[in-house]
């Protein structure tokens, strides 16, 4: 018998081991769910939010290296995941959106819920591809999944007529196709091992792309053989263990003058595995565009990137671990005589902000003491997940990141990207911290943890207010607030409510014990942190902004 379109679809991401999708089930592709019943090999993860699908999706991607996996129907479906397809791009993820599209003869005829998406995607995906021929789904496909994973990774978005899904489908299914795997040179890397072995001051600069065991290892050997300091780019502060020596700094939102101002003193920077973004370069300033104060050594898969936001003296087509891999090999000579105050100087920049000191708050809990908790209680091998808000400015700044932890965050700043950890490592702690905003924009995915008895432990930062947007109206506007006060549910019981486990924390004295309680429960749990407004970020207080805007 023919298999239909759907049919090949289906096998054809079997064969590339694809082992679970994400989706929010709609009539446009129902013969997709019908081809996926007959594959139980492929879990299906129904949500209830296509937002909540794609982020699981891109979560999933970033833990296992491979293509996410995210079935919509269209328009609104689509629409709603299109916070998944940018967090993606920004995050040099893979990801595959399918959308059921409007039947072959409704196409251009303004039919109901009918959607150009090569126009709505366009702009922020990899590639927008609407396949009408039956047999030609198949290929497509697997040249989806190729494209997602070349050069810099990220979304593709195909596109597939209802009715075409149905009819039968000559071609057969389709096994992975070749994916460029750039290795670096011999001449590559010497030259870099020799503007190394000179340099007195230099600060390799890892990116996301490192985050790969192999390239993890590598990292940490480059460091302790050439004796170079690290710093992480951008939600990779899990890359490099931050009590090692060597350990620099994060370059993340919140960081004080003194970051840029030491590290800046660098006479060499090696940047492996990074785009060099404006939140890891603090600005474009670390290192300065478009002509940085020293030479710059730019390492990646993705030649695009290469002088197209500085001037590099060496650019270097490699993926993170093969280059890291190979430098790490070569004989480290003797380094300068100033490198050992150098290491001290840029780890300085961490130990400084690094320890936590217990505060006491009049309106609350400051969030430094759950963060605190849980660094004490989580075991090395961890998963952390962060939504984007000020809460998380505690974990940056002050839970000691191993590189045998694994940080999930999105640097779009975007949120939601808790419950697929659990799933994928069902027997690993995953700790999420998420704000109450942030928790109302996509808490309905933990009717999802329940159903799929995801572990995730939820800590939520309730401090009555979308405290990002109040702390930038304090210092552009003071005293000006408006649209950011936030009349919240009872967290713990919206929790049990949904059939997870509702717990809280009302003073300092309980984090340590209601955090213990979370970790040893079996199931998925949330946690109402009573925290603190006026701790708005653990570099700053309401208190403080007031005065300044006062001046």
């Amino acid at each position: 018998m023919t298999p239909t379109a759907a049919q090949a679809l289906v096998e054809t991401l079997y064969r590339h081991g694809v082992d679970r999708v994400f989706c929010v089930p709609g009539e446009s592709y129902l013969a997709a769910l019908d081809a996926l019943y007959d594959r139980p090999e492929i879990q299906t993860v129904a949500c209830r939010h296509e937002g909540g699908a794609g982020f699981m999706a891109v979560a999933d991607a970033k833990m296992t290296g491979r293509p996410g996996i995210v079935f919509v129907s269209r328009a609104p479906g689509a629409g709603n995941a299109a916070v998944a397809v940018y967090t993606a791009r920004e995050d040099a993820v893979p990801l595959l959106l399918f959308i059921g599209q409007v039947p072959l003869s409704d196409r251009g005829m303004g039919a109901f819920q009918e959607v150009n998406y090569d126009k709505l995607f366009g702009d922020i995906a990899k590639s927008v591809v609407e396949v009408t021929d039956p047999d030609r789904l198949a290929p497509a496909a697997a040249e989806a999944l190729r494209v997602a994973r070349t050069g810099t990774p990220g979304p593709v978005v195909v596109s597939m007529p209802e009715d075409m899904l149905t009819l039968p489908a000559r071609a057969e299914a389709v096994g992975p196709l070749p994916v460029a795997r750039p290795t670096p040179s011999d001449a590559e890397v010497s030259r870099v091992a020799e503007r190394l072995a000179r340099a007195e001051r230099p600060l390799l600069i890892a990116g996301g792309e490192a985050s790969g065991l192999a390239a993890r290892r590598a990292l940490q050997a480059v460091s302790d053989a050439w004796r170079v300091p690290v710093a992480v780019s951008f939600k990779h502060q899990d890359l490099f263990t931050n009590a090692h020596p060597y350990f620099a700094s994060r370059l993340g939102y919140g960081m004080p003058a003194s970051v840029v101002e030491t590290l800046g003193g660098a006479d060499l920077i090696l940047a492996v595995g990074t785009r060099l973004g404006e939140v890891t370069t603090q600005g474009f300033k670390l290192p300065k565009a478009l002509k940085p104060d020293q030479p710059l050594i730019h390492v990646y898969p993705d030649q695009q990137w290469f002088g197209r936001r500085f001037e590099t003296v060496v650019s270097v087509v490699s993926e993170a671990a093969p280059f890291l891999q190979r430098l790490a090999a070569r004989n480290a000579p003797e380094p300068p005589a100033g490198r050992d105050a150098w290491l001290k100087r840029a780890h300085a920049v961490y130990a400084d902000l690094a320890p936590w000191k217990p505060v006491t708050a009049p309106d609350g809990v400051s969030f430094g003491h759950v963060v605190t908790a849980l660094a004490r209680s989580l075991p090395e091998d961890a998963i952390l997940a962060t939504d984007a808000g000020n809460f998380s400015s505690w974990l940056h700044r002050h839970f000691p990141c191993r590189s045998a932890h694994m940080l999930l965050g999105a640097a779009s700043g975007s949120m939601g990207l808790g419950v697929a950890a659990a799933l994928r490592f069902p027997d690993r702690q995953v700790a999420a911290i998420v704000g109450d905003g942030g928790f109302l924009m996509t808490g309905n995915e933990l009717a999802t943890a329940v159903q799929y008895g995801a572990r995730v432990r939820l800590f939520v930062s309730n401090n009555k207010s979308y405290g990002t947007i109040r702390l930038h109206q304090e210092k552009l506007y003071p005293g000006r607030t408006i649209a950011t006060d936030l009349r919240n549910p009872d967290f713990a019981s919206l929790a049990r409510a949904f059939g997870a486990k509702g717990l809280a924390i009302r003073s300092a004295a309980d984090a340590a014990p209601v955090v213990a309680e979370a970790l040893a429960s079996d199931g998925p749990v949330v946690v109402d942190v009573a925290t603190s407004l006026q701790h708005i970020s653990a570099f700053t207080t309401l208190e403080k902004l007031a005065a300044e805007g006062a001046r």
